[in-house]
């Protein structure tokens, strides 16, 4: 009876580790998820004066070296303050990736869409992007947003899948300063 028992374990053990080679453990319903998820960093700004023009907002998430998944796509969702952020300028996104000694990559974005409602931007990568580098995502508003205060961002990985479960990575706060008061601003 104990050797059946054995045997079962280490088939289901088996399985699993053949579900994870392929690429996300696979779950009830088809659905794929991280087990060892991307874990967000950072977020930073180029400029952080408000109704500034030419700024970039960079997050920037770590693919565990053993995570058992590509990454499919990451989406950056504002929580707070959504009314004062500017439109996106989805055509300049940029993202690349950095691996441990090793220079900095493009990565190649198949698509960049937003959520009028929630002004959620969504970046899908083609290919999907391999465990074990930092990878950063740089989006163009057409200008800082008009308010000051902390603008706080959820960054949510996807792995790769038909039927993905997302996992969120963590929150970006970026700071705004207005350095003009009293100004009008066009």
């Amino acid at each position: 009876m104990n050797r059946h028992h054995w045997a079962l374990g280490l088939f289901t053990a088996a399985s699993v580790i053949a579900t994870q080679q392929a690429g996300a453990i696979e779950l009830a319903g088809g659905r794929t998820a991280f087990i060892r998820p991307p874990q967000f960093i950072e977020a930073s700004t180029t400029r952080n004066y408000v109704m500034r023009r030419n700024a970039t907002y960079f997050f920037t998430l770590e693919m565990p070296s053993d995570a058992d998944a590509s990454l499919q796509s990451v989406v950056i969702a504002p929580q707070n303050l959504t009314r004062h952020l500017r439109p996106y300028h989805l055509e300049e996104t940029v993202a690349f990736a950095e691996s441990s000694g090793e220079a900095r990559s493009s990565l190649d974005i198949r698509g960049v869409s937003i959520d009028e409602e929630t002004k959620a931007v969504t970046v899908d990568f083609d290919p999907p992007v391999a465990p074990g580098q930092l990878v950063t995502i740089g989006l163009r508003p057409t200008r800082n947003p008009r308010l000051d205060g902390t603008y706080v961002f959820r960054v949510t990985a996807v792995p790769v899948g038909d039927r993905p479960q997302a996992h969120i990575a963590g929150h970006g706060r970026l700071n705004f300063i207005d350095n003009d008061r009293g100004r009008i601003y066009d």
